[in-house]
């Protein structure tokens, strides 16, 4: 199959079925037929997250954002990974105390890039900034 629609919908089909495994693959084959392909790398990097791989997912956003600076929800997903990331950080923190200063001080330099990440996406939405306590973006 070398039409990346096909790859697109399968990964589409593979999500829904909660396979997000088989859903990166189809959208990683979405993405090496059209390396442009953002709404591919996007969804890639939703499976991604749902799986708690957020340092993979935020490159999956990160290559949305290189081919489209204004794509919103690329900013949102990236917003929600990060602060995801923060929080597993932060988790860690409590069971390795040795290192827990380190830790933190790691998630709250994601919190704050997931801060800029989510302005950054209002604005190219068009919305307000106010309540940024509000969940994101679902998946």
């Amino acid at each position: 199959m070398d039409d990346p629609d096909s790859w697109y919908n399968e990964g589409n089909a593979k999500m829904k079925e909660g396979k997000n495994e088989d859903a990166i693959t189809a959208y990683t084959k979405a993405t090496e037929v059209n390396p442009a392909y953002t709404s591919a790398w996007n969804n890639k990097g939703i499976a991604m997250h749902r799986l708690k791989r957020y340092e993979e997912a935020i490159i999956c956003y990160d290559k949305v954002i290189e081919i489209d600076p204004n794509h919103a929800n690329a900013w949102y997903n990236k917003a929600n990974a990060l602060r995801d990331l923060g929080n597993s950080y932060l988790n860690n923190a409590n069971y390795d105390r040795t290192s827990a200063a380190k830790l933190i001080n790691k998630a709250l330099a994601f919190f704050d890039s997931a801060n800029a990440c989510y302005e950054n996406g209002e604005s190219l939405a068009g919305k307000s900034t106010k309540n940024k306590n509000e969940k994101i973006n679902d998946f």
